[in-house]
């Protein structure tokens, strides 16, 4: 699998929960696993990738990723390709999560890596966690 093709193929993950007419980014486990592979092996692959989805965008109407996810709308695309293509590349998402997005069902997996700011971040307390210390 040549590497300007995975990134085309992960430039689309962008996409999947808005408009679910995308092609699926692997024909087959082989190539979802050489994909997954792929971007494991090569961090500048990976970044490539991530930044041409976010290039592409994720739709029109980001606000319900961004509360899918738990983030501000204008950082949406960049929390959603970051941790699309980090759950790839880190077998966190299967080719089964990745073409139940492409339908609009939300796996237990792509929840997983959806919710959770992998990309480091996002995942801001409502409130200030304090550690309770001994008075003296």
């Amino acid at each position: 699998m040549q590497m300007k093709s995975i990134v085309t193929m992960t430039a689309l993950l962008g996409f999947l929960p808005i408009a679910p007419v995308w092609a699926q980014i692997a024909a087959n486990e082989h190539e979802f696993q050489q994909l997954s592979a792929a971007l494991k092996a090569n961090d500048a692959e990976r970044q490539s990738a991530i930044a041409i989805c976010i290039k592409q965008g994720i739709g029109d109407h980001p606000a319900g990723a961004a509360k899918f996810m738990g983030v501000p709308v204008d950082r949406a695309a960049e929390a959603w390709c970051t941790r699309m293509t980090n759950g790839i590349a880190n077998s966190k998402l299967t080719l089964a999560d990745v073409n139940a997005l492409n339908e609009g069902t939300v796996t237990p997996g792509a929840r997983a890596v959806l919710k959770i700011a992998s990309d480091g971040k996002y995942n801001l307390r409502p409130f200030p966690s304090f550690r309770t210390v001994p008075a003296y």
